[in-house]
């Protein structure tokens, strides 16, 4: 299962937010009024892969060309082929020279090599893990620890190879609750690894709730997917839809995602703090963005009324089933054009984990679901179906 970790904000100045209000959102790139076809999408497991593995191995990217399956355990790094065989692996120390640390905070796979980004450095591998190149982030880490999520795409910039990581948090040195935070927000990071540079890029776009300045927000947190030079991503808990060309930063086009319903959580003032203390709404949240083809499918939960809500007089462990049933994950698909499906349920029994360059889609088992404790370790292979509705 995917993790994350609170660790200490550390504080570096990376001034960006001079080119905040300086991106272009004209009509012709910005849509607000998308409608929902009548169609709808489901999942079908086509295919599966099993691994023989006592442990718990997270999928951390598929390359389709070689149908090559990167997994991690922690430090450890292990490459299987498609039959499950295993065919390298890097178990070094986490102190060892061509090792990547403590935390991998994600790692994929990028024209016959591996890109693995730990918490100070990014390391180069061939598929043998030879460590090919290794730089340090110029900046340290600050936010969340995040680990066995979507993190790290290969993409390119000006036909050039480079990476887009999300790092856990914006390298600007102010709290969550200072304006400046806002005005100087980066998205994600890109990775240069011809020059070992690190840039923190993509402001939020001036019709983000979070660029206006009148609220505090901690936890702010994209999914994001790059094609080539094309950057799409959402945040956790907004209802809007993002792309960003890292040819040409002009071109950053936003659109508001036809949820039936998502409840937006409520900010805080400027300079304050959140109350966790207080009982609210859940609201809805973004819980994963993937790319297949020419399609986004969009993971979320709507949210749930503070009146909706089990009391808190139930049990923890049976409050969180309650509300895991009235408050299921749900995709909705966005089309080439533009326009969006309807919203269709999505099984428990397995969690969509990543999408190759085939568009071909990958999900992990979900052990908690099931009676009894597996003896092998399988991952899914999915198609995208559409459905007509009645």
């Amino acid at each position: 299962m995917s993790k994350f970790y609170l660790i200490k904000i550390s504080a570096r100045v990376i001034i960006i937010g001079a080119i905040l209000f300086q991106i272009s959102c004209g009509n012709k790139d910005s849509r607000t009024d998308l409608l929902s076809t009548t169609e709808s999408y489901e999942l079908e497991i086509v295919d599966s892969l099993s691994i023989d593995y006592l442990g718990n191995l997270e999928l951390q990217a598929v390359n389709a060309d070689k149908d090559l399956f990167l997994f991690s355990e922690e430090s450890h790094l292990l490459l299987y082929n498609r039959k499950g065989g295993k065919v390298s692996e890097f178990d070094q120390p986490r102190d060892a020279p061509d090792a990547f640390g403590q935390f991998i905070l994600g790692a994929t796979f990028s024209e016959n090599k591996i890109g693995v980004l730990g918490i100070s450095k990014f390391n180069i591998y061939d598929f043998d893990f030879n460590l090919e190149k290794s730089f340090k982030k110029p900046y340290p880490h600050k936010g969340m620890i995040y680990s066995g999520f979507d993190h790290l795409h290969a993409g390119k910039k000006e036909g050039k190879p480079i990476f887009v990581a999300f790092t856990g948090g914006p390298q600007v040195d102010a709290r969550s609750n200072m304006l400046q935070y806002y005005q100087e927000y980066n998205t994600l990071d890109l990775i240069d690894p011809d020059q070992e540079l690190f840039s923190p890029i993509i402001p939020f776009h001036p019709n983000s709730r979070y660029a206006k300045g009148t609220e505090a927000f901690d936890f702010i947190k994209p999914h994001f997917q790059v094609r080539d030079h094309i950057v799409s991503f959402t945040h956790q808990f907004d209802s809007l839809f993002y792309q960003f060309d890292l040819d040409n930063d002009t071109e950053f086009k936003f659109e508001k995602i036809p949820f039936e319903k998502f409840l937006m959580n409520r900010g805080y003032e400027i300079g304050g703090q959140q109350d966790y203390e207080t009982p609210v709404d859940r609201s809805g949240e973004i819980t994963n963005l993937f790319q297949v083809e020419d399609k986004h499918l969009i993971i979320y939960k709507s949210g749930l009324k503070l009146s909706e809500l089990p009391g808190a007089e139930i049990p923890n462990e049976e409050r969180r089933a309650l509300i895991s049933e009235l408050d299921p994950e749900k995709l909705i698909v966005r089309e080439k054009d533009g326009s969006y499906s309807q919203s269709s349920l999505l099984t428990k029994k397995y969690r969509i984990s990543r999408v190759d360059s085939k568009g071909r889609i990958w999900a992990e088992q979900n052990v908690h679901e099931m009676e009894f404790e597996p003896d092998l370790i399988t991952v899914y292979e999915l198609k995208l179906v559409r459905k007509s509705s009645k």
